[in-house]
């Protein structure tokens, strides 16, 4: 892409950091207040979850950032809310599917190295017990929070961080995207799903495909667990013997390559998108106000990430 294409996609209207990190505090903020309003409904543990999300996800992610969209227009471009073509729709499908099994093998690595000094991994997310208990989970904790993690993240903080360069802008919003969720275990599979979707949407210009391809891949760590009638939501299992992890190495390998034909693919469809060109990195530092709010995002998550490890026996085995 040329430098006056890339100007014009600089210029864009975007969002402000101090916005996209206060989104990003609110959401931080919002985890303790939904859980705490989640406790005043008796339910079963899928209809917690569900109502949990709910609570969580509307008013603490979409609400905000839908104020902020109508009170300034124009975002829609820097947004990336394009359409998306079908072939990219399968493409992204296949790569969530795939990123689930790349996920499992990361998880069983470094779950293996927490242990290996004293770290014990949390309880994971119950699988559905019956497929009313699945749609409902797949539509609460696949779909809604996709969706709404990726306006966010892909949305306004990539948009945000943008102006200091495009692939800097998908760094940062892959590591704050990880760090909100709070879960050390979990901690590479979430930069490598945020890195993922942040790409996605960049090769195709829409911020639609990270939340098709984040829909999948949530949603198939719901199903598969389902289906086999075993495991967690995260489908982290240790592979113990040698054999298994030479098997394991080799699958990984496989399933890389074909992660990387899919990426490719859809880089290469998105060529002919006309904001495909990244941004340089900008040298203009970070204003005060814009280094306060972003410090206060950090040290929240930090401290959120802090918590849950000891609340849910993260320490010491």
């Amino acid at each position: 892409m040329n430098e006056s294409s890339n100007s014009q996609t600089g210029l864009l209207s975007r969002p402000s950091l101090c916005a996209a990190s206060a989104f990003v505090l609110l959401a931080t903020a919002g985890l303790w207040l939904s859980s705490l309003a989640a406790g005043l409904f008796s339910a079963g543990p899928e209809a917690m979850w569900a109502i949990e999300n709910a609570l969580y996800y509307l008013p603490f992610v979409a609400l905000p950032m839908a104020l902020y969209a109508r009170r300034h227009r124009g975002l829609s471009g820097a947004m990336r809310l394009n359409p998306l073509p079908v072939m990219s729709v399968l493409t992204l499908g296949l790569l969530g599917l795939l990123s689930v099994y790349i996920a499992s093998a990361m998880a069983a690595v470094w779950g293996a190295l927490l242990d290996g000094i004293g770290l014990h991994s949390p309880a994971g997310v119950a699988v559905p017990g019956d497929e009313r208990a699945l749609a409902l989970s797949i539509l609460t904790m696949a779909a809604l929070p996709a969706v709404c993690e990726e306006l966010l993240f892909r949305g306004f903080v990539l948009a945000a961080w943008e102006t200091r360069g495009t692939y800097f802008a998908i760094g940062v919003s892959s590591a704050l995207f990880a760090l909100l969720h709070g879960n050390l275990y979990g901690l590479p599979v979430y930069l490598l799903v945020g890195g993922i979707a942040g790409f996605v949407t960049f090769a195709t210009g829409s911020v639609y495909a990270g939340m098709v391809y984040h829909t999948v891949y949530n949603a198939a760590c719901l199903v598969i667990p389902y289906l086999m009638g075993q495991g967690q939501g995260d489908g982290a299992e240790l592979f113990l013997d040698a054999a298994r992890v030479i098997s394991l190495a080799l699958q990984t390998l496989m399933m890389l390559g074909l992660t990387g034909v899919a990426l490719a693919t859809l880089w290469l469809r998105g060529r002919n998108q006309p904001d495909i060109g990244a941004l340089p990195r900008a040298r203009t530092p970070l204003e005060a106000g814009e280094r306060l709010w972003l410090a206060a995002a950090v040290l929240a998550m930090i401290g959120t990430t802090a918590i849950l490890l000891v609340l849910s026996g993260g320490g010491a085995a």
